[in-house]
């Protein structure tokens, strides 16, 4: 891991150096373009291209990227019942077990419409109709990504909910991601990857319907999708690769200190594992653990590339400096692993998930905790928050005034209306105030 000492110095590197611009990777799509182009550039073409064609374009890009592309987009009820039967009864339970608890703290969450008691004003909370979420193919079978953003949209009372995974070819998604979406109650499952899902989600194809809002993490390509679509259909958030910060002192385990930076690691050789110590003689003792570990780990070469490419160990001189160090980075998850967590974090003021203490492993909220995994990444969790039942519902404000409201309430209305010189809004007023003063 690079190493900086001091906090002024690691305040800096998250403020200008942590998300430089990275070499620009550019591809043809395997041909399907006649030239190399940006993430951007990719995605509008894809997304111009779904929109003409429909699924003759679906397919026609799979096709160039995977040197295939699914018959029929839609998994059938029966394949995923199927799946669900073939389980592994120990996968089932547990994830049935994660998809209850975050269904009991999603529901801890649910806005409810409320009025002030009167009647005359409030706010109508309304769930959206339709949404669509995300799940990435990549390495592993993110099974617990469809807990994870199909549980809160089914607890904020979403009418249709699909999700969309990748897949190659002609095969079926994952046993364990299928089973997921008949636990989570998912409605449709259709086998579709990459900006061409997101394309297709946004605008809808003959197969593929429009939805709402699309939710959950994915490629940079994916993410390029995100924002181009972002108006024409709600987005939850850009997400870049995860990261994880830990902070350590004295009492910490190095081998508890090593496994959370793992954890991250492993998922992608952008991933980003970010140690912040209370002396160098912490770094080293968690970077020898780090090795350790990594000899037995079936995916070390990928979490070696996190911590070579994009890992970072800050020395900082106390606790405090270490919070004014990760509110800097505004971390996806803050992991506190110091002898007085639980205090320290109430300084805490950006993150994306906070982990208070040695047995709140940040692995928990990724698997059966209760919050959704899915997290701001890059810093953004400096004005946004995880995905929530929130991300599923509107809320609308109500005005059910009576005559005695509007007439407390209208001069003011027309003098403010007037100093924008705005004299149709204070028009709207005072034709109702004289009705009701009978002038």
């Amino acid at each position: 891991m690079k190493r900086v000492i001091g906090a002024a110095a690691g305040i800096k590197y998250f403020r200008r150096e942590r998300n430089l611009p990275a070499e620009a990777v550019l591809s043809d799509g395997n041909g399907l373009f006649p030239d190399r182009v940006s993430p951007d550039e990719f995605a509008a073409r894809v997304i111009q291209i779904v929109r003409s064609e429909g699924d003759e374009g679906l397919r026609r890009i799979n096709t160039a990227l995977d040197g295939g592309s699914p018959d029929i987009l839609e998994v059938t009820q029966s394949e995923i019942d199927s799946a669900f039967d073939e389980l592994d009864p120990a996968a089932v339970s547990a994830l049935e077990l994660a998809a209850d608890r975050v269904r009991k703290f999603q529901g801890r969450g649910l806005p409810k419409s409320w009025s002030d008691g009167t009647g005359k004003f409030g706010e109508k909370v309304t769930p959206l109709e339709t949404i669509a979420a995300y799940v990435p193919g990549g390495t592993a079978p993110l099974a617990s990504t469809v807990i994870m953003t199909v549980v809160p949209a089914k607890v904020a009372g979403v009418d249709e909910i699909i999700i969309a995974t990748p897949t190659p070819g002609n095969a079926l998604p994952h046993p364990a991601i299928l089973a997921a979406a008949k636990i989570a109650g998912a409605d449709r499952v259709f086998k579709l990857g990459g900006a061409q899902a997101i394309a297709a989600l946004a605008y809808g194809t003959e197969s593929v319907p429009a939805v709402d809002l699309i939710c959950g993490p994915g490629s940079g390509w994916v993410t390029a999708a995100k924002k181009l679509v972002f108006g024409d259909v709600g987005i939850d958030g850009l997400y870049g690769p995860t990261e994880t910060l830990v902070i350590a002192d004295e009492s910490a385990n190095p081998r508890f200190t090593a496994s959370d930076l793992i954890a991250q690691a492993e998922h992608d050789t952008v991933a980003m594992p970010i140690l912040v110590a209370l002396s160098e003689a912490i770094v080293e003792r968690t970077e020898a653990e780090i090795e350790r570990q990594l000899k037995d780990l079936p995916r070390s070469d990928t979490a070696r590339a996190a911590f070579t490419n994009r890992g970072v160990a800050i020395v900082v001189n106390s606790t405090d400096e270490a919070i004014q160090v990760a509110n800097a980075a505004a971390p996806e998850h803050l992991c506190i692993l110091t002898e007085d967590a639980g205090k320290l974090a109430e300084n805490v003021r950006n993150a994306g998930g906070l982990f208070i203490g040695e047995w709140s492993a940040e692995v928990m909220a990724d698997y059966v905790a209760g919050p959704s995994h899915v997290m701001p990444t890059a810093g953004t969790a400096r004005f946004s928050s995880a995905l929530s039942v929130r991300n599923f519902v509107r809320v609308t404000p109500v005005l059910t005034f009576d005559d005695d409201t509007f007439l407390e309430l209208s001069k003011d209305a027309e003098v403010l209306a007037k100093l924008e010189g705005l004299h149709g809004h204070a028009a709207a007023s005072e034709y109702r105030r004289r009705n009701i003063v009978g002038e």
